[in-house]
């Protein structure tokens, strides 16, 4: 038996594994640029944008014992803008697929930690949501506290 043949044969083999691995972990991941705009919303409470904006996108999942959403992914982005509108590209890079819908959640902060999150009754300087869609280019409302 010639070595140079079993030695090729091996290699081929290897490579046919390396590439279907490749492609099955390439298969379900999600990589896009979620473009869009922060806008005034036409409501009470006028927005104003602080140092840091943060996205946080959800899946919206069927209800279950867990809830019915999910966290997708979660942007803080600094900001140099102080009126609106204000432009915004995310790179999304997940492994799991893209879903059609998510919810998109925004705030803005002068540090990079959302005190959102740490206190319910706070209301932010700028805030919105909306459901989105990956492949559009999306306008998203956005309104600041209102008495």
């Amino acid at each position: 038996m010639d070595r140079t043949k079993t030695f090729s044969s091996a290699a081929a083999a290897v490579a046919v594994s390396l590439a279907m691995v490749t492609s099955t972990s390439a298969l379900g991941a999600c990589k896009t640029t979620l473009r869009g705009e922060l806008v005034q919303a036409p409501v009470p409470g006028r927005a104003f944008p602080k140092k840091f904006l943060f996205f946080d996108l959800a899946e919206m999942t069927p209800a279950s014992a867990t809830g019915s959403e999910q966290r997708f992914q979660s942007f803080v982005v600094p900001n140099t803008s102080t009126t609106l509108p204000i432009p915004f590209a995310l790179d999304i890079d997940s492994p799991k697929d893209c879903p059609s819908e998510l919810e998109l959640r925004i705030s803005s902060e002068d540090t990079d930690q959302p005190t959102f999150f740490r206190f319910a009754s706070y209301a932010p300087p700028l805030r919105g949501q909306k459901m989105i869609r990956l492949d559009k280019f999306e306008s998203i409302p956005v309104w600041g506290p209102h008495f």
